[in-house]
């Protein structure tokens, strides 16, 4: 934990354990992998080079990756802000059969980019958080400077400001002195190193400790790396290309906000067992940045438990200002705002019309629950008669009709959504073994089978084990393990001839059925 003040540190310490194998304690010079903190430094990088007149952030990135398909007329702007409608690079790794054990490199990445035949959405025209046009820009600063990403922040950003122990660690075997080995628990609650398996850095992959920090905050309120007009910018909320702003401005790696009454300016990260958190109160000078190597940590609401103190003869009451507030704001609030009865009315299956994504709200306890594909459970806390925010997560929902309930993060729509009925009827007459085949995607590189096993669908491909579709209505399910949407299409006759995979930040990935036969059936899903 770090805690600034005019930019200097002012409170430093560490807490717990570093290494549970050689009983090694955490200290503000313990490194971390911070995650996506990291997004902020490869967008400075970016900004730093169209400072420099070398690029223009209006520059489509394929100008300088031209292997990217004609249509991926993605901006170096567009990335920035996440309104690029590029598909995210980790959820495309899942559905092309890549584990969370297996090394990512920076041409993985680039390969899954170069073989997309559409996007999520047209760029510019909305906001959704991905991670994979932050990789490309390191790949384009490399390309432009001939100095990879790590070489490029270490010579003009982390050396001119003193972050001697921060860096872009693009090397997985590389040997880091200090570093502090991330953790989480398993299904059987037992303890486990959960480190991330990759190399590729821009979105993610900066390591840093909270004595650094105090430089890079130093840097906000005094610039020795840019200037004031140059920070502004990094603050200033973007626009989409109709001109409309974002409710809720999202910088270069950075989000603005509020929070009791106070303006704000942070980030979360999360890669495997790290979290991470950096939170500016910049009219107050005041900034703290948390660290954490277990996943079960909330460093997010720890922030703001610390700004509750060293702010508290400055900060509105608790709840006073959710309307306009990052929903990882609130956690202050926990007011009960709706009777029993009230909250049960918001209980049902709801679907994003425009991913066709599925989610459950249900009870648990005296507060609401949202419970997503892969059966994550989120905790929802009442900021107001129709507003919930996600404990902990950049995210709130909102009810807007009896019917109707929106997501959004980073004040952003992230999904808008209508309450369906729990139990939808097949079509008439439709046998489980019409969707029995292979299916193939050029676009992942991947192969599907989907069987049957007792009656029930099964989905095969490589590396993961059988996943079991459950039905949501007509040729729409879900898989049970993955949480992926699945809709099966058929051609001019009704024969299934496909199906589209859609995940929360990959949609409609398309797959070509290429076997109609037959598999033989099982009996134990194996």
């Amino acid at each position: 934990m770090g805690i600034y003040q005019d930019g200097v540190a002012i409170h430093q310490r560490g807490y717990g354990s570093a290494n549970l194998e050689h009983s090694i304690s955490i200290t503000p010079s313990t490194v971390f992998h911070i995650a996506s903190l990291s997004k902020q430094f490869t967008a400075v990088a970016a900004g730093l080079l169209a400072r420099e007149g070398r690029i223009s952030l209006d520059d489509p990135i394929r100008q300088y990756i031209p292997e990217l398909p004609v249509h991926i007329a993605v901006t170096f702007r567009h990335i920035i802000h996440h309104t690029s409608g590029l598909r995210d690079q980790w959820d495309l790794l899942r559905l092309a059969g890549w584990r969370h054990e297996d090394i990512k490199k920076t041409d993985d990445i680039l390969q899954l980019a170069v073989r997309q035949e559409t996007l999520n959405f047209p760029s510019g025209a909305r906001f959704q958080y991905i991670n994979t046009g932050y990789t490309l820009i390191g790949i384009a600063v490399e390309r432009i400077t001939g100095l990879s990403l790590r070489e490029y922040t270490s010579r003009f950003i982390f050396e001119p400001l003193g972050m001697s122990q921060t860096w872009f660690h693009d090397h997985y075997g590389e040997i880091v002195r200090n570093r502090a080995q991330a953790y989480s628990r398993d299904a059987d609650s037992v303890i486990r190193i959960n480190m991330p398996a990759y190399e590729t850095v821009g979105p993610t992959g900066l390591f840093s400790t909270v004595e650094d920090f105090a430089q890079w905050e130093h840097n906000f309120i005094f610039p020795k790396v840019g200037d004031a007009e140059f920070i502004a910018q990094m603050l200033a909320p973007a626009k989409f290309d109709d001109g409309q702003p974002q409710q809720h401005g999202y910088g270069f790696g950075l989000v603005t906000g509020t929070y009791r009454g106070l303006e704000t300016v942070e980030h979360a990260g999360g890669d495997a067992g790290y979290r991470s958190h950096y939170l500016r109160f910049p009219v107050e000078r005041f900034a703290v940045a948390i660290f954490c190597n277990f996943s079960e940590l909330k460093p997010g609401e720890l922030a703001r438990r610390i700004a509750d103190i060293c702010l508290s003869d400055r900060l509105s009451a608790p709840g006073s200002d959710f309307s306009n507030t990052p929903a990882w704001a609130g956690r202050a609030a926990g007011v009960s705002v709706l009777s029993a009865d009230e909250l049960e009315a918001k209980v049902g299956l709801y679907r994003d019309s425009i991913t066709g994504m599925t989610c459950r709200i249900k009870i648990k306890g005296s507060r609401l629950v949202l419970i997503g594909n892969t059966d994550v459970e989120y905790e929802l806390v009442g900021t107001g008669p129709e507003r919930f925010q996600f404990s902990g997560i950049d995210a709130e929902c909102i009810f807007e009709t009896e019917s109707k309930m929106v997501v959004r993060y980073a004040g952003q729509v992230a999904a808008a959504c209508e309450r369906i009925e729990d139990e939808l009827p097949a079509p008439v007459a439709l046998a489980p073994a019409d969707y029995v085949g292979t299916y193939c995607s050029d676009e992942l590189d991947a192969q599907y089978r989907i069987e049957l096993s007792n009656q029930n669908l099964i989905m095969r491909r490589a590396k993961y084990p059988a996943d079991t579709l459950e039905r949501l209505a007509g040729d729409e399910f879900s898989t049970k393990g993955e949480g992926f949407h699945v809709r099966f299409v058929r051609d001019h006759v009704g024969k299934v001839d496909g199906l589209v995979l859609t995940t929360e930040r990959v949609w409609n990935a398309r797959f070509v059925r290429t076997s109609k036969q037959a598999l033989v059936p099982t009996t134990n899903g194996r």
